[in-house]
């Protein structure tokens, strides 16, 4: 039950009616892809509102609720780096609005599309976060010919094939320039490993970041054949990629002070 005396405190900061409270709690519930109990919605809808939470929740409750407000990445900024100045800031705007209409198809399959639309992008930073630190990390240390000096011969063939695939259907839009990104993510994984020394000052250790990768792609793997996630494994994922974000990010600003 949510404690009473904090939904009075959102109602009296609001000025908004009980029924508009309730459909915040639901709002929240949904931008956590409803990996959250109506509590801890309600409770972070207060934490935003500035209201005091930790006099009423127990400290189990409160550490939860400060440690779900770092999760969610609705927008994605990447801000040029000091040896990139003339870079333009780049916004990546997650849309979750999701629209379905189709009488035959089951209600359950409607509500968990609506769902995995909040999941879909978190795996999609993460997978390009990772191309794209390789890609910066290889170049600044062996050049712009990187991926044919120090990328395995195995994954440089079904790099290969990919590309001469995606080759013989020109009507369709392509992967991107690089080859890297006709990479899978264990691929990736695999690249990082190889070159563990020149990546070893950015994380814990190897094993910090083949875990991470290894969840990730766990998700992954049922999200690429379009079946959901149970509630723990989606938190599980924002959680990781949370992680993986902080560690890139505290790296950056040793590389840049």
């Amino acid at each position: 039950m949510i404690n009473k005396r904090i939904m009075q405190l959102i109602r009296d900061k609001t000025k908004v009616s009980l029924q508009r409270i309730y459909q915040m709690i639901e709002d929240k519930k949904q931008q956590y892809s409803y990996a959250i109990s109506k509590e801890t919605a309600a409770y972070l809808v207060a934490a935003e509102n500035d209201i005091d939470i930790s006099k009423y929740l127990k400290d189990d409750e409160l550490a939860k609720v400060r440690e779900l407000k770092a999760v969610i990445v609705p927008t994605v900024k990447l801000r040029p780096t000091a040896k990139d100045t003339s870079s333009k800031q780049i916004i990546i705007e997650i849309d979750k609005g999701v629209k379905i209409v189709d009488p035959l198809l089951p209600k359950k399959f409607i509500d968990d599309a609506t769902k995995m639309a909040g999941v879909y992008p978190v795996v999609y930073i993460f997978e390009n976060s990772v191309r794209n630190l390789i890609s910066n990390v290889m170049s600044s240390k062996h050049g712009e010919k990187w991926w044919d000096t120090n990328v395995g011969a195995k994954i440089k063939e079904k790099v290969k094939g990919r590309i001469g695939n995606e080759d013989k259907n020109p009507w369709h839009g392509r992967r991107g320039a690089h080859p890297i990104f006709y990479t899978d993510i264990d691929e990736l994984k695999s690249i990082i490993t190889a070159n563990w020394s020149d990546f070893e000052d950015i994380f814990p250790n190897l094993q910090w970041v083949t875990g991470k990768i290894d969840e990730i792609e766990m998700s992954r793997n049922i999200i690429a054949h379009n079946n959901p996630l149970e509630d723990r494994d989606i938190l599980r994922l924002k959680l990781n990629l949370e992680d993986w974000l902080k560690q890139i990010a505290s790296w950056t600003e040793q590389t840049n002070t």
